[in-house]
């Protein structure tokens, strides 16, 4: 009995990391059956990055580092606009004011629509121009400000204004306004000696190729920028607190400025999705040769996800990491650009509601007593936890087996687990349903981070918590642990 007790004491305290070992292989077999080199994943939880993960092969036989940097494409297109936003909000700068005090391509300087462009066009996408100039020649497609039409033209227009009126290139206006302050010493617009090349994801075509590096030596406003998923999602979390944001520009960063199609807007800057449940979204994507990207963050719920690929077929993850993520706002993101249903995550299928509390006073004394219970869990106050356990606690573990003594329990979280582990509850992610006249159950995810190793990989679990409640005395009662 006490082998069998001290094997499961054993399992317990390694599953953790044997799950992440097991988790990240998969991922990588994965991404190397889709012909994905690498994979950088950043994950925004209550306004902070909770994840960075990279999963792949930088080079041959070289595992990409956490600090891999990316070639992001059209997710250059942000940090451009929240330069012009930041210094609109100095009053250094005019959302309104027509681009041509400034600046005027040699090619449309004769035409009336010229006096037309504002950075507010711009960063809609209304200024009227392809995507990228024809025959190396730009021309007007409609009237700036009649319609949408997505163009990378109109942020390089944009970027020649900047620096025409400052004279300083794109990416020292960056770094002043955006990487010094934020620390993000692995962001720019060009290439030169601070780039860590053997860090660099360089491109890959469909069937594996590799595509040659160019190595921008200009700043473009619309395209290539070079950073990592911890510089980036740096970032958008300022973004998101809209720092260095004047109210009156935050608001209208986050405005309905045109319409792009169902549930889609154009603020500034950002793609915005509206969802079902009245929450919403900005976001933005970059698709370039060996280069798939997207990101997105969620300011009222503070949530956030970047996905980082070094390659034509890293779209192909997007799908399952939007659903796996974002839950029901994955799916919903899906549909809106696919035009049809998830096929991955839980809320794949119309049959399967998003979760309401039931009671919501229930729901909010439960959050608080899970709380209260991994808050001693956390500072070792067995003296707390032995309160809370009731003396018939059953501990269920899919890998490890079970655990029905409260004193072994609470002995091998002092050995194992004491000053060593910490967990994290996914908040967003808490079910709790009444047990008439018995008490509770509390369905959730939950990390537990290795304390010795704070850059190890934290992976959320699914755990399931029976609570009874006798004359108003909660206790747990039941310790379901899924991995």
């Amino acid at each position: 009995m006490q082998k069998h007790l001290l094997r499961i004491i054993f399992l317990l305290n390694t599953l953790l990391f044997n799950a992440q070992i097991e988790t990240k292989h998969n991922m990588e077999k994965w991404l190397k059956e889709n012909n994905i080199p690498v994979l950088g994943l950043g994950v925004i939880e209550n306004g902070a990055l909770q994840k960075v993960e990279v999963f792949g092969d930088i080079a041959k036989d070289k595992k990409a580092p956490y600090n891999t940097i990316f070639n992001v494409a059209s997710v250059t297109k942000p940090v451009t606009a929240i330069v012009a936003l930041k210094l609109t909000s100095q009053d250094k700068w005019d959302l309104d004011e027509p681009l041509a005090n400034y600046w005027v391509d040699p090619d449309i300087k004769n035409n009336p629509n010229t006096k037309l462009l504002t950075t507010r066009y711009v960063l809609s996408h209304q200024t009227g121009f392809p995507n990228w100039r024809r025959n190396k020649k730009l021309n007007f497609m409609f009237t700036p400000g009649t319609k949408y039409s997505y163009s990378g033209e109109g942020f390089e227009y944009l970027r020649k204004a900047l620096e025409s009126k400052f004279n300083k290139n794109l990416d020292e206006q960056a770094k002043e306004l955006i990487f010094e302050p934020l620390g993000m010493k692995d962001t720019q617009f060009v290439w030169n000696e601070n780039i860590d090349e053997s860090r660099v994801a360089a491109g890959f075509d469909k069937d594996g190729n590799p595509y040659k590096t160019y190595k921008r030596q200009i700043p473009n406003g619309a395209d290539d920028l070079l950073t990592t998923i911890q510089d980036y999602a740096t970032f958008l979390i300022s973004v998101m607190e809209g720092q260095g944001l004047s109210q009156t520009i935050y608001q209208d960063m986050q405005s309905n400025q045109v319409v792009v199609g169902d549930r889609r807007h154009y603020g500034l800057g950002f793609l915005k999705y509206s969802f079902k449940d009245g929450n919403y979204a900005i976001s933005h994507g970059g698709s370039d040769n060996g280069v798939k990207a997207f990101t997105i963050i969620f300011p009222k719920t503070k949530q956030g996800l970047l996905i980082f690929t070094n390659a034509d077929n890293g779209y192909k993850v997007y799908e399952k990491l939007l659903t796996q993520y974002l839950g029901k706002y994955g799916a919903e993101i899906f549909e809106i650009e696919m035009g049809k249903k998830a096929t991955s995550g839980n809320n794949s299928s119309n049959e399967i509601r998003a979760y309401e509390p039931v009671d919501k006073q229930l729901y909010n004394q439960i959050l608080k007593k899970d709380l209260e219970f991994f808050e001693a869990y956390n500072n070792c106050d067995l003296d707390k936890q032995a309160n809370m356990y009731a003396d018939e606690i059953e501990f269920f573990h899919d890998k490890a087996g079970v655990m029905t003594s409260k004193k072994d329990i609470l002995s091998s979280t002092k050995k194992y687990i004491c000053g060593k582990v910490t967990r994290e509850l996914v908040e967003s992610s808490v079910e709790v349903y009444p047990i008439n006249s018995y008490g509770a159950v509390e369905i959730g995810f939950h990390k537990f981070v290795n304390n010795q190793e704070p850059d190890a990989e934290s992976i959320p679990f699914k755990f399931i918590m029976i609570w009874s409640n006798k004359s108003g005395e909660w206790k747990i009662k039941k310790v379901i642990s899924l991995h």
